[in-house]
């Protein structure tokens, strides 16, 4: 005779814990593509896409630097469009703590997605939490 083994179906509160794990999954996707989706900004009356890719942010961040050290130098900023914007030290620095913020607001938005997961009481209450 075969050895068998029983195994018990997950309980409610197994499966509701699943269905959290797997909705966090996805609202951390959703906070990494929005904040490499980039944001508006508006160059000299201009509006246009600044990309905030890892490699992006840490170009900003550089050049963030750079502005900090050269107060009265010009930086040239290349734009999702390919179109390149003269910045002062101050409009470089702008440009980084907008990107910044723009990052910030991402994580922000996905704490209190979790936060809200976490309270769920309900597969159905846990998968209408959408980014």
């Amino acid at each position: 005779m075969a050895n068998v083994s029983w195994k018990n179906p997950p309980t409610a509160a197994e499966l509701l814990a699943s269905a959290k794990v797997a909705q966090v999954a996805l609202i951390e996707q959703a906070r990494d593509e929005a904040i490499e989706g980039g944001f508006e900004y508006d160059f000299h009356g201009i509006r246009d896409q600044v990309q905030t890719r890892q490699r992006d942010r840490e170009n900003l961040t550089g050049l963030a630097v750079s502005a900090q050290r050269h107060s009265h130098a010009t930086f040239q900023f290349r734009a999702e469009s390919n179109t390149t914007y003269e910045l002062t030290a101050d409009e470089m620095l702008a440009l980084a703590d907008a990107a910044q913020q723009h990052v910030s607001a991402q994580y922000i938005k996905s704490w209190q997605h979790k936060a809200e997961i976490d309270a769920a009481a309900s597969i159905d209450a846990v998968n209408a939490i959408a980014w």
